[in-house]
């Protein structure tokens, strides 16, 4: 019971942010909502912004770079708005289907299934109130860099460094429409970035949980069958339950992998003196690494489920179960893993690779600078 409590909790929260940012997956899938086209008027306004400053700035390279440094986040956050219209039915279902398979089932399991839920319920809330105040944290700093500039130097600076166009933040009122406009967009973005990253976390965990209780009910089938006094009828329920078990977990993780796919491959791709830069290149490592750390946790859970597979006694299965065995090990033979739609690979090899471009890139930028 802990387990779904904790569930809802994090759904709740969830389900707040949805609806600042107009997703609401939970209360209306798939629907453009009042927020949904207020963030997208929010969205253009920004790019005719961005665009208007570049123009106006165009024999400044160095400070265009700095104007472009959210262009990033901006265009990889609204991609994951329309993904998340786009799959918000098949989002919804897998929650429920978690709720139901997962939670549901296993609440008044053995003791080592509950204490699995337990141990991920905890965890999970454990995370998302650590990453609720690293984002939040980070917002604030940003946010804050006007005042900090004001108070060591005495000079007006508007938190981004576009400018709306018409409206010059050289002057009282442009300053504080600015202002407003950028904090807006801040805020939203921030919801934004919490319900995405979250949501896979959390969905990605639950499918490692499902390949979890497969290999405690492997391990119980080993031992059964090493004992030649079980019954065979109780072998036989036990198999049938690992087949279900294999069954779902694949299903979990191509659910995953469905859902997520394309929100992965726009974070891997998308991925000075101004010290707000320094903030968001923080956040945006952070974020590209849970992408890669759950991806590899993925994969060793995988690897986890099929040395519980290899290392079973198959041989004291009856025949018949020895014929679905050798399907049983066939499947998970073929790789499963978490990628970005295909492309690439989630896990700590291609993270490295990811990491090293995006070093020679940034050698190549501040060589360009200097």
């Amino acid at each position: 019971m802990a387990a779904i409590k904790s569930y809802h909790k994090l759904l709740k929260s969830l389900t707040f942010t949805s609806k600042v940012v107009g997703v609401e997956i939970w209360t209306a899938p798939g629907k453009l909502r009042p927020a949904s086209y207020y963030l997208s008027i929010q969205v253009v306004v920004y790019a005719i912004g961005t665009i208007y400053t570049l123009v106006k700035y165009v024999d400044d390279p160095v400070y265009m770079m700095k104007i472009l440094i959210t262009l990033g986040t901006c265009v990889q956050l609204y991609i994951k708005f329309f993904v998340g219209l786009w799959k918000a039915h098949k989002v919804k279902d897998f929650c429920d289907k978690i709720e139901r398979d997962i939670l549901e089932c296993y609440q008044n399991g053995t003791a080592e299934e509950t204490a699995i839920l337990k141990r991920t319920g905890r965890y999970l809330l454990i995370f998302f109130r650590l990453f609720l105040i690293s984002v939040t944290v980070t917002g604030i700093s940003f946010g804050l860099y006007p005042l900090f500039v004001y108070y060591a130097t005495d000079e007006v600076v508007p938190l981004f460094l576009y400018e709306l166009p018409y409206c010059d933040w050289r002057t009282s009122k442009g300053y504080v429409i600015n202002m407003l406009f950028q904090v807006n967009l801040l805020v939203i973005g921030i919801m934004g970035l919490i319900l995405s990253d979250f949501l896979f976390l959390m969905d990605a965990v639950y499918a490692m949980v499902s390949g979890d209780f497969l290999i405690v009910h492997l391990r119980e089938l080993e031992i059964m069958l090493n004992d030649n006094e079980t019954n065979e009828l109780i072998v036989r329920q036990k198999w049938r339950q690992c087949m279900y078990d294999h069954q779902q977990s694949t299903e979990f993780f191509n659910n995953v992998e469905d859902i997520f796919g394309l929100m992965c491959l726009v974070q891997v791709v998308m991925g000075t003196d101004w010290y707000p830069t320094y903030c968001y290149l923080l956040v945006m490592f952070t974020e590209l690494t849970i992408y890669f750390v759950i991806g590899h946790f993925v994969e060793v859970k995988i690897d986890e489920m099929y040395d519980t597979i290899i290392s079973m006694p198959w041989y004291k299965l009856p025949v018949l179960h020895q014929k679905e065995f050798n399907l049983f090990l066939c499947r998970q033979q073929r790789p499963m893993m978490l990628t970005a739609c295909g492309f690439h690979p989630l896990n700590f090899e291609a993270y490295m690779s990811v990491l090293k471009g995006l070093y020679q890139f940034f050698v190549m930028m501040m060589q360009y600078v200097n």
